[in-house]
Parts: C-alpha cells; sequence; structure tokens
C-alpha cells in the first residue's frame, strides 16, 4: 500500500513536472511569435508610411522624383525612390524600403497618369443645360463640374459626383443613382492638354494646317483619307499615317466614319482664328473587334476636339460610336435632333464635355424625334487610355503589393 501510494505520487510528480515544462514551451513560443508580429506589422508600417509620403509628393506635385533617403520613422527607418517604369507612357514606380529591428521590409506602388478617357461622362459647367431624362442610361464613372440636371429616372450605374449638386426637374420621380452620389468635387478641364497633343502629332504623328481631313477607317487596320468628301481616296495603315498614334488637323475639321482596327486619337486643333476644331461623325464609327464581346481587344480611338463633336444625320434610326470623345469648348451634338428619325444613340466608351446638348425633342410617342442616349462605359478604360488623351494633370495608383 505505501509503495503504491509512492508510485502515484511520483506518477503525478512527472505529469505536472511535464505539463509546466510544456506550458512554459508553449509561453515561450507565444511570446515569441507575438513579438515577431509587432515587429513585421511595424517594419511593414514603416515602408507604407514612406509610401505614402512619396504618393502625397506625387500628387502635390506629379514632376517629383527626389525619393527620401534614411528617414526615421517608429523606431526605424524608410528609404523610397520614385522612378520612371521602361517602357510605359508615364507610368511611376515607388520603392519603399523599410529597416527595422535589423530586418528590411518593402511596399511596391505603380502609378499611373489619370486620364480624362477614365470617365463614362464628365460634363462641364454648360452641362447644366440639358436634363438627363427617362430613357437615357449611364455606365461607368461619371462627373458634373457643376450642377447635374435631371428629368424623369434616367439610369447611372456607376458613382456620380458633381461639383454643385443636383436638380431634378420633375418630382416625385428620380433618377437611379446604382452606384452612389457624392457632390462637392471639382475636376476642371486642364489648360494644357492640347499643346501636349500638338508636339506629340508634330514629333513623330501626323498634322495638317488649313483644310478638312475626311477619314474613312477599315477593319484591316487601314485608314482611307481625302482632302474633300469628293477627293481622290489614299489608302494607308494607320501607323504609317501616325506612327504615334496621334493625328491632328489644324484650323480645319474632321470628317470619321468606318471600322477602326487599331489605336489612335484624332484631334481637331483651332490655335487661332474661327474656323475649324470641330469633328464630324458621317455614319457608325465602330472597333473591329467589340470589347464588349472580346474584352482582350486592342482597337480604341481618342477623338479630341476644341469645339462640337457632331453626329450627322445619316437618316438612321440606330447610331453606333465606340470612342471616348472629348470636347475642349463645346460637346456631343446630334444634328436635326428635334426632326431625324427617332431612336437610339449607342455610345461605347465616355463622353468628356463641357456642354451636354439634347439629342431628342424630348416628346414621347409618334412625336418623338431623335434618339436617347445609352451611354456605355468602355471599362479597358479605368487602366487604359488612347494614345496621349487629356490627362488630369495628376496620377493614381494602378496597383500596391509588397
Amino acid at each position: 500500500m505505501g509503495r503504491s501510494a509512492i508510485i502515484l505520487v511520483i506518477g503525478f510528480t512527472l505529469i505536472f513536472v511535464m505539463t509546466g515544462r510544456n506550458l512554459s514551451s508553449l509561453g515561450t513560443t507565444a511570446f515569441t511569435t507575438a513579438i515577431n508580429y509587432y515587429e513585421n506589422t511595424q517594419g511593414h508600417n514603416i515602408a507604407e508610411a514612406g509610401a505614402n509620403f512619396a504618393c502625397n509628393q506625387i500628387f502635390l506635385s506629379p514632376n517629383w522624383r527626389s525619393g527620401y533617403s534614411n528617414v526615421s520613422f517608429g523606431g526605424g527607418t524608410f528609404t523610397v525612390t520614385a522612378s520612371p517604369v521602361s517602357g510605359s507612357i508615364n507610368q511611376v514606380q515607388i520603392v519603399s524600403t523599410a529597416t527595422y529591428q535589423g530586418n528590411s521590409f518593402q511596399e511596391n506602388i505603380l502609378l499611373q497618369p489619370s486620364g480624362f478617357s477614365k470617365f463614362g461622362f464628365w460634363g462641364g459647367t454648360g452641362a447644366s443645360a440639358a436634363a438627363w431624362e427617362t430613357g437615357d442610361t449611364v455606365t461607368g464613372p461619371m462627373h458634373v463640374d457643376g450642377t447635374l440636371e435631371t428629368y424623369g429616372q434616367p439610369v447611372f450605374t456607376g458613382k456620380v459626383t458633381t461639383k454643385n449638386g443636383w436638380n431634378n426637374l420633375l418630382p416625385p420621380q428620380l433618377p437611379q443613382f446604382q452606384g452612389g452620389y457624392q457632390t462637392g468635387v471639382s475636376l476642371p478641364l486642364p489648360t494644357t492638354a492640347f499643346p501636349k497633343l500638338d508636339s506629340t502629332a508634330v514629333a513623330g504623328g501626323y498634322k495638317r494646317v488649313g483644310s478638312d481631313l475626311y477619314l474613312q477607317f477599315n477593319a484591316n487596320g487601314t485608314v482611307t483619307w481625302r482632302n474633300t468628301a469628293a477627293g481622290t481616296p489614299t489608302t494607308v495603315p494607320i501607323t504609317t499615317l501616325a506612327p504615334n498614334g496621334v493625328l491632328e488637323v489644324d484650323k480645319g475639321n474632321i470628317y470619321v466614319q468606318g471600322t477602326m482596327s487599331g489605336q489612335l486619337t484624332i484631334f481637331a486643333n483651332k490655335s487661332s482664328g474661327s474656323t475649324g476644331g470641330q469633328v464630324f461623325v458621317q455614319n457608325d464609327l465602330v472597333y473591329a473587334t467589340d470589347p464588349r464581346v472580346n474584352p482582350a481587344s486592342t482597337d480604341m480611338l481618342g477623338i479630341v476636339a476644341m469645339g462640337d463633336v457632331t453626329l450627322l444625320d445619316n437618316g438612321a434610326s440606330t447610331f453606333n460610336m465606340m470612342a471616348s470623345t472629348y470636347s475642349q469648348a463645346g460637346g456631343l451634338a446630334v444634328q436635326n435632333y428635334n426632326s431625324r428619325n427617332s431612336g437610339v444613340l449607342n455610345v461605347i466608351g465616355g463622353m468628356i464635355v463641357q456642354n451636354l446638348y439634347a439629342t431628342s425633342n424630348g416628346a414621347t410617342g409618334a412625336s418623338r424625334r431623335g434618339y436617347n442616349l445609352s451611354l456605355q462605359y468602355d471599362t479597358r478604360f479605368l487602366v487604359s487610355s488612347p494614345p496621349s488623351f487629356p490627362s488630369t494633370g495628376s496620377y493614381e495608383i494602378l496597383s500596391w503589393w509588397e
């Protein structure tokens, strides 16, 4: 009996000793894990702080590339470089490296210029001249640098921002803000967009001064151009006519139609005088590969004009246009909007316009004339732009990784 008790006591003692050892080991492991977690978190926080400092500098001064060297922060240091990405168009990579407790941590950010093509619709102060009405649909990001006018129940699928609020002309009917709504946001058009386009056209594109230009895009990647509507046609690859993807007509107008294969920005300039600076779309203007069907499509067109971009009356009840359209002082106009056949205007891309013009006479039933506007955003423009398309003048984050 005594021997059994002694053995039992020894057994319990061994169990308690082993248990205590295991608990001590677990406690040490947990403590070490907590320390490692804290150090890793603090190291990444320091690297993120350096990256945020650099992003803020670039947002305030887009040409900032000075970086930081061994800046003390949070018990460690960070060093940041900001450098252009080889082979890209004005992309900048930020690399922030932190040192904390003898370990290194890194954050990488890719920035690119923020282009106006990222908007499904951008409207200036003159956009209050016409209202979005029942039957109108806009997809993608939308901004009005003035007051948004609505009549009935238009549909906005992306986020809508305005500078001066929203005015509903037909209560109690309300528009559908499916992507949210925010006011008090100001984003004016830049004043430096056109000198950059002009210099790009001169440097390695195509520039014509003092006369109109007629363009017929062909699905095989060529363009047929004429000096006048009845002029002698010349057909060349787009890349031969404008190698760097920018085509400019100064003190003249551009007439355009067809099926485009390739990438191009056409620019109707008016550097002086009262003539020119307009684009006239004669018939459907579409891509050879529809990005709605094949998101990998590389076909991309930018239309930039000092004045209006006008859809001529071709007698059709449906008009299709694939492009991101930018008008510095005008808008997208529909010729004979109050008398032409009624139907739908399908814009696949975006509209960046100072003025929002009426596309129909506003009537219903048999009396209706003109087009309901269906503005379908080309989602590729969230991260890509037509060649040298006007920029907002600031950068935005494309990706962020460790």
